[in-house]
């Protein structure tokens, strides 16, 4: 049964650490990757890649094995795989895909067209981890450019059973341009560094409101200058923490929860309030007190008194 499971970045520096890579099992990694000459942001000494430092190593060796590494674009997944008589889509080449002649050797992931590109080149690349006989350890350090933008997958497999269970140590870092955020996620940055600003200037100028008319305020006004607080706060940790994804690689558990919790709790402040409006809260008063529109009422109801007295 061959398993791929497409893990979902929560960083852009993967870390394994003794993971198990088991027969007739894919792993994937899928990040969206920018060329340096269309990267919406870069720097003198940009760079587009992927930093691959891993080690492979076979705890119960008994006889030849091999472990895949594939990096593409995702323009070239149809280059991957094979369709067997039954109308299935396989990955690794078995026994019987290479006896109908649809794959040339079994026990390898099936690459059709450029599968020998280089790291320079667009194409799929491929390298192998052999393990010749008992041999018990391999590894892998290479960098493979990013050439043209868009979405881009990492494989690692082990298509022949003979291979064993693999465990896998080391890492993968995918940089972009302008740092380890991935594409896909680039434009929560600077979106959210705007939104820091513009909460930053509407706080100032309705602090300095109600400070100027503090004799005047309205307890609602008051719940609204805290729904703001609530938004700057928000806006300001997402922010911190795509910039620490982009700077580091990876995301910080305090910024999230962080992040999270001031956005749900300005949106359930926000929407009690206009509960609350909505009912007459802060809008309606129970009585107009002592006004002049109530002084004038009254004198006028005087004068009518003293009219209708004087008339009988």
């Amino acid at each position: 049964m061959l398993s791929l499971p497409l893990l979902a970045p929560p960083a852009n520096v993967y870390v394994y650490a003794q993971e198990a890579l088991d027969p007739n099992v894919i792993w994937a990694r899928r990040v969206g990757m920018w060329t340096v000459a269309e990267a919406p942001s870069r720097t003198v000494d940009s760079v587009a890649e992927v930093r691959l430092s891993l080690r492979f190593e076979r705890p119960a060796a008994a006889g030849p094995g091999l472990v895949q590494l594939l990096f593409f674009h995702s323009s070239e997944l149809s280059l991957l795989g094979t369709t067997d008589s039954d109308g299935r889509r396989a990955l690794c080449c078995t026994d019987r895909a290479a006896a109908a002649g649809a794959c040339r050797r079994a026990g390898m992931l099936v690459v059709r067209g450029d599968g020998e590109a280089d790291e320079q080149q667009p194409g799929v690349w491929v390298r192998d981890v052999p393990f010749r006989g008992p041999e018990a350890t391999g590894a892998v350090d290479a960098t493979v450019r990013v050439s043209r933008s868009g979405v881009h997958y990492l494989l690692l497999a082990s298509c022949a059973p003979s291979t064993g269970s693999v465990l896998v140590s080391g890492s993968t870092a995918w940089l972009n341009p302008h740092g380890y955020l991935p594409a896909e996620l680039y434009a929560f940055l600077p979106f959210f560094g705007a939104m820091a600003a513009l909460y930053s200037a509407l706080l100032a100028l309705w602090v300095g409101l109600c400070v100027r008319h503090r004799s005047l305020l309205l307890p609602l006004q008051v719940y609204i200058g805290g729904v703001i607080l609530l938004g700057w706060l928000e806006a300001v940790t997402w922010y911190r923490d795509y910039d620490l994804f982009n700077a580091g690689g990876s995301r910080g558990v305090v910024p999230i929860v962080l992040g999270v919790l001031a956005s749900t709790a300005k949106k359930t402040v926000s929407r009690l309030l206009l509960l609350v409006v909505c009912l007459g809260y802060g809008v309606v008063r129970p009585t107009l007190g002592a006004t002049p529109i109530d002084e004038h009422t009254d004198r006028r109801a005087e004068q009518l008194d003293s009219a209708g007295t004087s008339g009988h």
